[in-house]
């Protein structure tokens, strides 16, 4: 709000400028404005969650009817070789699942803490993002993140390097997040470059996000199948897209799959897909010995279950 007179601020419910001592004459209308956008300002970061957790709920019902109208089960354990098996699809657009899987930057707001990062997955074009929990600076009561969030770059499919950049903010669910080690991000604005003084992405868009609802409703991960991994492992770098494959190596039981496919630190929150292009899970750890490693990747069964349990959550 501002003084008619000389035009400098003033706050609501003023009477007098403090600036020319001027009387203030505003109509109920004006009032009501200032009042709106004093709260707006100091809601500003509760008001942007709140539109966040209502387009994941859009998203998690839509997926769950797409789970709903699916006549099959996915399991993430080997199943009877005499049941039926989906065609094989040896060819499906990888440059387009690349442009999906972006590299994550969270500064941390306490002292002494270094940067923290990994990998995570689009999985809707308004630029909501599947990752994992422990890349997000927290401790069991507070996210450690300023309200400007983590930095998310987008690469060029061809060749992996950062081509956009912007600015998400991190969204934890209370439990839930710890138990599955899942979380999201939400795109909200491009980063600005003040020395070349114009944004390094455009905002709003389209984002190109991973969505398998069409072709992949009949996948049952087997052991010894193949196995590609989409992320940012600290070991190339960390900043350029990385690729790599292998093949299902154990199941351990409990929803996580083992895999030969190389998994470094920074792999983290990325995507795991089969020889068809549909996703196994999300790469979470790597389980080492003195002589080898294995990849471990949260299995899609329990990204669905995370799903579901987020779905009742925000539905409270």
């Amino acid at each position: 709000m501002f003084c008619k007179n000389c035009g400098q601020p003033i706050r609501a419910g003023s009477k007098f400028c403090k600036n020319c001592d001027q009387e203030i004459k505003v109509g109920k209308l004006s009032v009501y404005l200032s009042h709106l956008s004093d709260w707006f300002t100091n809601h500003r970061k509760g008001f942007f969650i709140t539109i966040i957790l209502i387009i994941i709920l859009i998203y998690l019902g839509a997926n769950n009817n797409s789970s709903t109208n699916s006549t099959s089960t996915t399991s993430v354990y080997p199943t009877d070789q005499t049941t039926e098996q989906p065609t094989p699809n040896n060819v499906y657009d990888q440059n387009k699942i690349a442009s999906s899987v972006v590299n994550i930057f969270c500064p941390s707001t306490v002292s002494g803490e270094d940067i923290s990062g990994g990998s995570g997955t689009i999985i809707s074009d308004n630029g909501l993002i599947l990752t994992n929990s422990h890349i997000i600076p927290q401790d069991n009561y507070n996210i450690h993140v300023s309200e400007v969030g983590c930095v998310v770059s987008l690469p060029d499919p061809i060749t992996g390097q950062p081509e956009d950049i912007y600015y998400a903010h991190p969204i934890v669910i209370p439990t839930i997040s710890s138990k599955y080690d899942l979380a999201f991000m939400s795109i909200y604005s491009a980063v600005y470059d003040d020395k070349k003084q114009q944004y390094m992405g455009v905002y709003p868009r389209k984002f190109p996000s991973f969505n398998e609802t069409t072709t992949c409703n009949n996948e049952n991960v087997q052991l010894g199948q193949a196995v590609r991994i989409f992320g940012y492992p600290a070991i190339s770098g960390g900043y350029s897209l990385t690729i790599t494959d292998g093949i299902v190596s154990s199941f351990s039981g409990d929803g996580l799959i083992y895999t030969s496919a190389k998994v470094s630190y920074g792999n983290s929150g990325g995507l795991a897909v089969d020889q068809n292009g549909c996703m196994i899970g999300v790469p979470s750890m790597v389980s080492t010995d003195k002589n080898s490693s294995l990849g471990i990747i949260i299995s899609s069964q329990l990204i669905s279950n995370f799903s579901k349990e987020v779905n009742a959550y925000i539905k409270k």
